[in-house]
């Protein structure tokens, strides 16, 4: 399988983040906590490359606590961030933290800036990351106001914004892009589960039997369990038989024997929620 999901708006982004990148100190690339290698665009690593990085796993509240703790010291054995910092834009969680780096790298820049006879500076931060990752509401709880657009369909920031974050941050918010094909399915899928890329992308009962699949290989199939308060054993059920049981459970009429559409989206609208639980899609083992 083949995804192609590549706007014309997020060509010019990528064109915008290499322009920009000359005048900026610092990259932070949002990644969701939950699928952190699908979430991470290949192509911002290539363009980053001479700069300090920041990784932020967003959305830490959906995602597996030692799952989240294992990526953190994986991102930084293989050296693919200076540092690595999990977070909940939505809940404010660890953004003490975020500041912390931030005046570290701003000192480390004032310093310079004296010896050259200067006596302010400010820390100015690129913010990257695929569509639907949180990108604005990080920015918008780190300063404190609204003052990035936030949407929770992927694609819904469509221009660069430049946000004064505080006396010492300046912080560039960008349009959410991805690369221009998906040549691993698995990439794909986690894509799709988590809402980055749009629903009609890919075939939902597709995705959501794949995401089933994966909620049985590491033994989250209870949380379907407690989340639909179901009564029956599902760990032995086929997929299909899954979603025979929750269609009852939740009281849908399907028009067709075969048609699983509307089950499909409840249950990847409550993942997303976070009602069915901390369900971590990728792990490092």
């Amino acid at each position: 399988m083949s995804i192609n999901w590549y706007p014309g708006h997020m060509k010019k982004t990528k064109e915008t983040i290499a322009e920009n990148l000359k005048i900026v100190d610092l990259v932070i690339e949002v990644l969701d906590a939950r699928i952190p290698l699908s979430s991470k665009n290949p192509d911002i690593s290539k363009l980053a490359k001479n700069k300090k990085r920041l990784t932020v796993l967003n959305k830490v509240d959906l995602a597996d606590e030692r799952e989240v703790e294992n990526w953190k010291e994986y991102f930084i054995r293989n050296d693919i961030s200076d540092y690595v910092l999990a977070i909940s834009a939505e809940k404010g969680t660890n953004l003490n933290e975020l500041k912390r780096i931030v005046d570290e790298i701003y000192i480390e820049k004032l310093e310079k800036a004296k010896k050259k006879g200067l006596r302010k500076t400010e820390v100015r931060a690129l913010i990257a990351g695929i569509p639907n990752v949180g990108k604005s509401k990080l920015i918008n709880k780190f300063a404190g106001k609204t003052k990035a657009r936030v949407g929770d369909k992927p694609g819904f920031t469509r221009g660069k914004q430049w946000v004064k974050a505080s006396e010492k941050l300046e912080l560039l918010d960008t349009p959410g892009v991805l690369w221009p094909k998906f040549d691993d399915p698995e990439v794909g899928y986690s894509l799709a589960i988590t809402g980055s890329i749009k629903d009609d992308i890919l075939p939902i009962e597709e995705v959501v039997s794949v995401f089933i699949d994966r909620m049985r290989k590491t033994g989250k199939l209870d949380q379907l369990v407690k989340a639909y308060n179901l009564e029956t054993d599902i760990e032995n059920k086929e997929n299909h038989e899954i979603l025979d049981i929750l269609e009852e459970r939740l009281g849908i009429i399907k028009k067709e024997e075969t048609n699983y559409n509307k089950v499909s989206r409840f249950l990847l609208r409550d993942y997303r929620s976070g009602k069915l639980g901390k369900f971590s899609l990728e792990t490092t083992q």
